[in-house]
């Protein structure tokens, strides 16, 4: 005996199961369609905190009289005080741009001397800025820098 998903009525014909079935695909897809999908509620009560206390907003103070020294035979070097104030840092980043692209990171070092062999003949900008808890930083602090010749190291602050 052979089995069929609609049973062979009287009348009943290939064609007209297929209609059946195809209308109860339509039917679904409409009904799938036309109901909104759920919405997200806001919950339905309410609950008030009080809390005491102050805020202050605090920086990373950056690095203040960025000085430098070049000459021939004698790479750029930056030097720095630290600031009196902001919050604690934990080191400097410095990092050179424009023709040059190097940088790195110091300790509680007030000094660095930039390797003449990251730079070629040309000019550049080198930055520094203070590094802060949390991964903040304070506003970068610029000078140039750059070598006139393979022996001839120039280096400025504004």
């Amino acid at each position: 005996m052979r089995r069929t998903w609609f049973p062979n009525r009287p009348g009943a014909t290939r064609a007209g199961r297929r209609w059946i079935a195809g209308t109860a695909a339509l039917a679904l897809t409409f009904a799938v369609a036309v109901l909104a999908p759920p919405q997200s509620t806001l919950a339905a009560w309410t609950d008030t905190e009080y809390g005491r206390g102050s805020l202050q907003a605090r920086t990373v103070s950056p690095p203040r009289n960025l000085q430098c020294s070049a000459g021939v035979l004698t790479p750029p070097t930056f030097t720095w005080t630290l600031p009196a104030s902001g919050l604690t840092r934990s080191g400097f980043t410095w990092s050179l741009s424009g023709g040059f692209t190097d940088g790195g990171t110091l300790g509680p070092a007030t000094s660095v001397t930039v390797p003449g062999a990251l730079l070629g003949i040309g000019s550049g900008t080198f930055r520094l800025v203070a590094n802060g808890p949390g991964g903040w930083t304070s506003t970068p602090v610029t000078g140039t820098l750059g070598m006139l010749t393979a022996v001839l190291y120039t280096c400025s602050v504004p």
